[in-house]
């Protein structure tokens, strides 16, 4: 799952980067980073298998080097590769700095907030209005897809967002290919500093629009990430943080995106993988080797607590408490599996 931190110049998006990925903030190139989802119950696993290695799930984190367009948006440039990533990060500055000039001449983050999303529903009205020319012309004018089309481009118009989660499942796979930014999932992330302007107001718009909302305080945590993870407690603490930005992050990117992480351990490895909720065993099998999904015949399954608590997979078999599941169960988070195919 690859998540985009995006923003308007100046918002503070490489700190916010640096914050998340433990390095230091940099120069204008885009900056990627594959960041270990934390997961208590690997460290339980792995206590059972002390030969394995550990290995996280992950989220990939991109900072987009985003230029400012027209009337203080986003460059239309920046908004096309935006449509490859599965979750989108809006970094807003709330940071007082006058050394550091804002590209509209003053902090409001509710503003900011608003141009941006401005800027992606623009882009995705620009590709409503193309598509359904192109359906007028091939004669599909009143089809399931143009009046879809229709109703999406009167809500972007009026500057609304498309959100998944008001789309149909048949609608949403309908729409798959076009890769509405509006669509995606949202994050706005709130970049405070040691002098902060006024935040609630951008915290009642992203509450009246439905979007997820987190606060960093960009500087301070970047600094708090490059210190030995022994050390970092007592700083957070001083902030009034009770964990890291990373694992605050990553929280409000699997909720945003509706993921879960099932397990596998063995003697070998101790793995999480994230998986979307609701999929089944099926694809999760998909999810370790496609191998496993095409010749997938049953998953051994048991809750990762459950297996810790009886001491491992044979007293579990005898105990009973390993199940067997088919391809059509849905997995739950937290699951160990163990996939059994054939090809």
């Amino acid at each position: 799952m690859e998540t985009g931190l995006i923003g308007l110049p100046s918002s503070g998006k490489s700190t916010i980067f640096a914050a998340l990925s433990g390095g230091e903030a940099g120069g204008r190139r885009a900056h990627i980073a594959e960041v270990p989802v934390p997961d208590e119950r690997l460290g339980k696993l792995w206590e059972m298998f002390p030969t394995a290695k550990r290995t996280y799930a992950t989220v990939v984190i991109k900072d987009l080097a985003v230029e400012a367009g027209e009337k203080g948006g986003l460059a239309p440039a920046a908004l096309a590769e935006m449509r490859s990533f599965d979750a989108l990060a809006l970094v807003l500055r709330a940071f007082l700095d006058p050394a550091v000039p804002h590209p509209l001449e003053s902090v409001d983050p509710a503003r900011d907030l608003r141009r941006v999303l401005d800027s992606l529903a623009f882009a995705d009205y620009a590709v409503a209005e193309t598509r359904l020319e192109r359906l007028v012309k091939e004669g599909r004018k009143g089809s399931r897809e143009h009046q879809l089309l229709e109703q999406l481009s009167a809500r972007l118009a009026e500057g609304g967002l498309i959100g998944r989660a008001a789309l149909a499942p048949e609608e949403q796979r309908l729409l798959s290919g076009f890769s509405f930014l509006t669509a995606k999932p949202l994050l706005a992330i709130v970049n405070e500093g040691e002098v902060t302007a006024e935040v609630a107001p951008v915290a009642a718009l992203a509450a009246a629009l439905g979007l997820e909302l987190i606060v960093i305080h960009g500087k301070q945590e970047m600094e708090i990430a490059q210190l030995p993870p022994g050390e970092q407690q007592a700083f957070l603490a001083d902030l009034g943080l009770e964990a890291p930005t990373r694992d605050r992050f990553l929280r409000q990117v699997y909720h945003c995106l509706n993921l879960i992480s099932f397990l596998t351990a063995g003697d070998k490895e101790v793995r999480a993988w994230s998986l979307p909720r609701g999929a089944t065993a099926l694809k999760a099998a998909g999810r370790i080797h496609t191998d496993m999904e095409k010749g997938f015949i049953r998953a051994e399954a048991i809750v990762c607590e459950r297996l810790v608590s009886e001491g491992g997979f044979a007293q579990a078999k005898k105990n009973g408490t390993l199940r067997l599941e088919g391809k059509e169960y849905v997995v739950q988070d937290g699951d160990v599996l163990t996939i059994r195919f054939n090809l």
